[in-house]
């Protein structure tokens, strides 16, 4: 899988008012009417606990210089997780982050499980995206997204 480039997001929850976000790459469209994204998420993170029980979740799509925001949400940090991020709360209640190129606003609309993780189909309620280069991963490592090859 290291060989297919992907996009780059964190995906945030919230429960008992303690926002919590999950470096997430596994992230598709399903559908457009209605609007339906999926996530996938590993059911020994504790960010699933989150989703899975406050039934919402927001995609945040990484702009390009986000890097270290990738990085502290892949981390083992436990608590305290957004001390100094800058965030808003979206329509359901789930944290927004700033300065990414996209955002999708969603409540769960069905979960599966599939193996080691949960695949959650969430339905867009809000969403929002602005002009901007975004973070990409292949081969283990991030790259800029945003380059144009002519």
């Amino acid at each position: 899988m290291r060989r297919f480039p992907t996009g780059v997001t964190v995906v945030t929850s919230v429960r008992d008012g303690e926002p919590r976000g999950v470096t997430v790459s596994s992230f598709a469209s399903v559908s457009i009417d209605p609007p339906l994204v999926l996530i996938c998420v590993n059911r020994e993170a504790r960010s699933y606990l989150y989703i899975s029980s406050s039934k919402i979740f927001a995609v945040n799509i990484l702009a390009g210089n986000q890097r270290a925001l990738a990085e502290r949400f892949a981390g083992k940090l436990r608590d305290n997780q957004f001390e100094g991020v800058e965030y808003d709360i979206g329509a359901t209640g789930a944290p927004v982050l700033r300065g990414t190129v996209a955002h999708l606003d969603c409540e769960v609309a069905e979960e599966h499980h599939a193996g080691s993780h949960s695949i959650f189909v969430g339905r867009v309620v809000s969403c929002t995206s602005r002009p901007g280069s975004p973070l990409g991963y292949y081969n283990g490592d991030f790259h800029d997204f945003g380059i144009r090859i002519e």
